[in-house]
């Protein structure tokens, strides 16, 4: 066989030549003008799938198939299309153009083109056999037990559940209507919480009752308390320049601020215990402006410039005004030597009773005086 293909490739160098010297005086006419740069690539190509040929032809070997056999002859025919080919273009210095006796561009374009071709089948043949060796060769596939993940295993370890397949060692042997009952253990998790529970208790009345480490609850609710306490003073405090005539409240702890502020700014008007000189009676229930903080805050804040009375409220702040206005509620019902005689209308505050009876009884008791009047 391998002189069969030696003598073919023999033949061929020795007629070609002769074929081209004796289309010397045709010219050919090539079908397709064919640059040369294009069999250069089918050249690759062919090369590229000889060795994937060779390799498939040696795998197919090695798995005992035929392909010793299929090896050798590709080998036989690559080497003669090789030689082949080179015979072709060994004359051709311009292969785009070609002179008398030179082989076109466009016939080696053809011979490759079917070299790439029959290679491609020989190429499909195999992987065809290999593919069917494979198959035959595998064996069927075992099944191996599945290795359980790690959230398996811890999900195991917290309830310790058992298998469905080993129910059957864990059976209490009754039914009730078709249902089994198991001997399932605890969730460790849920033992474990219990146990924390224990020692907490335990802890807990060590330093409590035992050691005193930790404060009781009524101390607890008691430091709570004062620190709300606290809480909310500084709350009142960083929001009292907001107040105005609207939100004043009593608050007898402002009572001795708004003294020292009367004496200096009111008590030339209004007398020292309130009981009116040019400005009137701030003791009785008469108020030509309505009584109460509410309005006694709006008259000293806007003043009442028609009747004499500055408006405050360029000099003092809110806080101040709020101070004195709570001191002037605080006047009512002292009955002050020399008070003037009462001024403007009767005042009662809404909700606290009927105008008729709320003149205060002159008993002496100013606490409760001031209760009738609703000012405290």
């Amino acid at each position: 066989m391998k002189r069969f293909h030696s003598s073919i490739i023999a033949l061929i160098a020795i007629v070609m030549p002769a074929m081209a010297k004796a289309a010397d005086a045709v010219e050919p006419t090539p079908l397709i003008d064919v640059p040369m740069e294009a069999n250069y690539i089918l050249l690759v190509m062919a090369l590229l799938q000889a060795v994937i040929i060779i390799t498939l032809g040696s795998v197919i070997k090695a798995l005992g198939g035929t392909g010793s056999i299929l090896l050798q002859r590709f080998k036989s025919g690559a080497a003669g299309a090789t030689v082949l080919f080179f015979l072709l273009i060994g004359n051709d210095a311009h292969a785009a153009n070609p002179s008398p006796g030179e082989v076109p561009t466009s016939t080696i374009f053809w011979f490759l083109a079917a070299g790439n071709a029959l290679l491609f089948a020989i190429m499909i043949t195999q992987l065809i056999m290999l593919r069917g060796m494979i198959g035959s060769t595998v064996p069927e596939p075992v099944e191996v037990e599945k290795k359980r993940s790690f959230a398996d295993d811890l999900l195991q370890r917290l309830t310790r559940t058992v298998k469905k397949e080993n129910e059957k060692d864990i059976e209490l042997h009754h039914e009730y209507d078709g249902i089994r009952e198991l001997d399932n253990v605890l969730p460790p998790w849920w033992l474990w919480l219990f146990y924390g529970t224990i020692v907490w208790g335990v802890l807990y009345i060590v330093n409590v009752h035992v050691i005193g480490v930790w404060p009781q609850q009524i101390e607890e609710y008691e430091q709570e308390m004062a620190q709300a306490k606290a809480e909310v003073e500084a709350y009142l405090a960083s929001n009292a320049a907001a107040v105005d005539e609207n939100t004043a409240t009593i608050d007898p702890s402002m009572i001795a601020q708004g003294k020292s502020i009367y004496d200096i700014n009111c008590k030339a008007c209004h007398g020292a215990a309130g009981e009116g000189t040019v400005g009137p009676n701030l003791t009785d229930d008469h108020w030509k402006n309505g009584g109460g903080i509410n309005n006694i805050f709006k008259t000293v804040k806007y003043g009442v410039p028609e009747r004499g009375m500055i408006a405050w409220k360029a000099q003092l702040s809110p806080i101040e005004i709020h101070a004195v206005s709570n001191y002037i509620v605080s006047l009512y019902g002292t009955d002050p030597p020399n008070a003037k005689a009462p001024e403007g209308e009767l005042w009662v505050e809404e909700g606290k009773g009927d105008p008729d009876q709320a003149a205060p009884v002159d008993d002496g008791n100013v606490e409760e005086n001031k209760a009738v009047a609703g000012l405290q």
